[in-house]
């Protein structure tokens, strides 16, 4: 079922939590919700299903005005990040909870009730767990089990709050591979929320960056990643160098030339770690830099250089760092294989990346 979001916007008092948002969501879609905290993206997935109401706009489900709906009647799965299971029930009664629940008119059998909770245990692989307690099971688990119980009643949405933001690294892998695969069997439209980068460029269809209450972009994965439409896209997807023109006029007139752009006037370059190129030698474009530290992190060597006063950060291979065999105190020079100029600084987020 689609999803299509109109000019919706909320406040808490004098904080703009969403600034007249709009965005449609095919019928079978994954979208995902990323920005940093406070940014609106669980504001705007508790208006989806209802939990909160908007000061303007509408939420249309396949079409129909659904913006008065009360929640109960929008028949949307929601799964919070803390699960939200009930601690005396087992279970199976925590996946059933829903369905019995139901109005008598509309409650399935008890013959139908646990066929389909037995189906949705054998979806998520915890059918011998059945038995069992929440204080019994791991956080993923857990997780797994809230995911069934939102999908027993068998809803036209389902929304994720930073699902598995309370997992360790290692668990969290492991369930967004099965969330995608379980939602390309499904193929039930689904929002969740995140502000965790890999995360969501990892499962999701469509990424929908936002920052103080607004979309700053809407673009598959490898769009929002290879072509950002802001500073603040640019350093919140992955580490960034970023270089003001008034500085390093050469590379910001090399980014303009790339971009079509004519040369001079206040710039920003933004260059990812892994596109500096490294040398011994300088070459035409380059900045010498000096070696100030080597690390080696699995397959990827991270160098940080020092240009004046100011700190670089690049990523090569290990089979690059070998040939190169770089130092502390080495000279050496840098050139960007793909570089981003924004002709108008504007302000930059101040986490992920150094701020040059």
């Amino acid at each position: 079922m689609s999803i299509e979001i109109r000019n919706i916007g909320k406040r808490f008092g004098d904080f703009v939590a969403l600034d007249d948002i709009n965005l449609n969501i095919p019928t079978g879609e994954l979208v995902a919700l990323l920005g940093p905290s406070g940014c609106g993206k669980t504001t705007l997935l508790r208006i989806i299903a209802g939990m909160e109401s908007a000061d303007s706009g509408q939420v249309l489900f396949a079409g129909e005005d659904a913006t008065h709906l009360h929640a109960r009647d929008r028949n949307v799965g929601f799964v919070f990040q803390h699960y939200a299971l009930f601690r005396h029930m087992s279970v199976f009664e925590n996946v059933a909870f829903g369905l019995r629940v139901k109005p008598r008119a509309l409650r399935p059998t008890e013959a139908d009730i646990r066929r389909r909770v037995n189906e949705l245990l054998q979806l998520v692989q915890l059918d011998w767990l059945s038995d069992r307690y929440p204080s019994q099971l791991s956080g993923g688990q857990r997780q797994r089990i809230a995911l069934a119980r939102a999908l027993a009643v068998e809803p036209r949405v389902l929304l994720l709050d930073e699902p598995f933001g309370a997992l360790d690294t290692k668990v969290r892998k492991e369930l967004r591979r099965w969330l995608r695969r379980l939602h390309d069997d499904m193929h039930i439209s689904s929002v969740f929320v995140t502000h965790d980068q890999e995360e969501a460029l990892e499962v999701a269809d469509r990424v929908v960056v936002m920052n103080h209450g607004k979309i700053e972009q809407i673009g598959s994965p490898d769009a929002v990643y290879t072509n950002p439409a802001s500073p603040f896209v640019y350093q919140f997807l992955g580490n960034v160098n970023v270089f003001h023109s008034r500085v390093h006029g050469t590379w910001a007139d090399i980014g303009r030339a790339s971009a079509g752009e004519a040369p001079g006037g206040e710039a920003m370059a933004f260059v990812r770690p892994h596109d500096i190129e490294i040398e011994r030698f300088p070459v035409i474009g380059s900045l010498e830099a000096t070696v100030q530290e080597v690390h080696a992190v699995g397959p990827v060597v991270r160098i940080e250089l020092a240009h004046a006063s100011e700190l670089i950060e690049a990523e090569l291979s290990r089979e690059r760092a070998t040939v190169l065999a770089l130092v502390r105190g080495q000279q050496v020079w840098l050139k960007p294989r793909q570089l981003r100029v924004f002709a108008t600084p504007e302000a930059v987020l101040e986490e992920g990346g150094s701020g040059i």
